[in-house]
């Protein structure tokens, strides 16, 4: 029997984890199955978290891992930023799924966080992912999506490197053959991304 295990008693994980959040006071909420009681989704954020998202929740950046964890769940993180562009963990959650109702529902969780006189969040960045993009148009309408120039980036170096073959000093862009620097070439494309 591991460490955590003999932690964890007769314990689900899920119940060994809601332990954990109740025991170090975290703000958390979770959704269950009606028919077999399983905790479907959770979000949880730390006080100090909340306290942060009340006095800056103008720009949101969300993002979210795909089934990379022991029970295949999405774990998608939202994040803020201060007026000092330090960032702080805005919440978190667990999800059988990336669907829209999924990310919807974690923003509802959000923004009941939020005491009545704070701001809306007015800007929220996203991976192009379109059911976090829907969820974002519905749950908060007055805000301004936009795409994580990390993802953009790595789009557009993706389509750089195969649209755009250095071959014997000649680039081929759109079919057209160009004369280049094979050097400069490879330097553009490093400035370009910062690598």
């Amino acid at each position: 029997m591991n460490v955590i295990n003999s932690k964890r008693g007769d314990l689900t994980e899920m119940q060994f984890l809601i332990s954990k959040l109740e025991e170090n006071e975290y703000v958390y909420y979770a959704r269950e199955k009606k028919e077999s009681q399983t905790v479907q989704y959770i979000f949880w954020t730390h006080p100090t978290s909340v306290k942060l998202f009340n006095n800056f929740s103008t720009v949101l950046i969300m993002d979210s891992t795909y089934k990379t964890n022991l029970y295949r769940m999405s774990l998608l993180e939202i994040v803020g930023v201060t007026s000092t562009y330090l960032t702080y963990s805005a919440g978190f959650a667990f999800m059988t799924s990336k669907k829209e109702d999924n990310f919807t529902w974690a923003l509802q969780m959000l923004l009941k966080l939020l005491e009545p006189n704070s701001d809306m969040p007015k800007v929220v960045v996203t991976d192009r992912d379109t059911s976090m993009m829907n969820a974002v148009a519905n749950v908060l309408p007055d805000s301004s999506a936009i795409l994580c120039y990390f993802h953009v980036g790595k789009n557009v170096r993706a389509r750089i490197i195969t649209d755009c073959k250095v071959k014997q000093n000649v680039v081929v862009v759109d079919g057209q053959k160009k004369i280049v620097d094979e050097e400069k070439h490879s330097k553009l494309v490093d400035t370009i991304f910062d690598v």
